[in-house]
């Protein structure tokens, strides 16, 4: 009875637990730097009906000296995340960005540009806030 018993609750088990959902975009992520300036800080939120806010500071000496807010929509598809920016600094705009999704987990997305291939990289975050600007950087 026991061996016919195993079988049977194993494939019960499989088909009882709740499936993995794949790690999703949607969210609040941090980047402490950007690959092509030092300095710059970035908070990007990807909002669940495919549009996006981002924003940036640039920090020198514990102190910001540039800001700029972008935004715009969002999709992911075959691997590849675009960005289609509207509204650079409350400016209308017509900017796109396309990035290879090298990784992305709960907590990590790491992207690189095309063509360029910068990789970004960003932790999630809980809320749209940027830390104090690092001194002596």
């Amino acid at each position: 009875m026991r061996r016919t018993l195993g079988p049977l609750l194993a494939a019960a088990v499989l088909f009882c637990a709740p499936a993995r959902a794949e790690p999703s975009f949607v969210g609040i992520w941090y980047s402490a730097n950007q690959p092509d300036e030092p300095g710059v800080m970035s908070l990007i939120e990807f909002r669940v009906d495919g549009t996006f806010r981002e924003e940036f500071r640039k920090c020198e000496n514990g102190t910001v000296v540039g800001y700029q807010f972008e935004s715009g929509t969002w999709s992911v598809a075959d691997g590849i995340e675009r960005l289609m920016v509207d509204r650079l600094n409350g400016e209308e705009v017509q900017i796109e960005g396309t990035y290879k999704i090298e990784l992305l987990t709960e907590r990590e997305r790491r992207i690189r540009m095309v063509p360029e291939g910068l990789v970004f990289v960003s932790h999630r975050v809980s809320k749209f806030e940027f830390p104090e600007c690092p001194s002596g950087a």
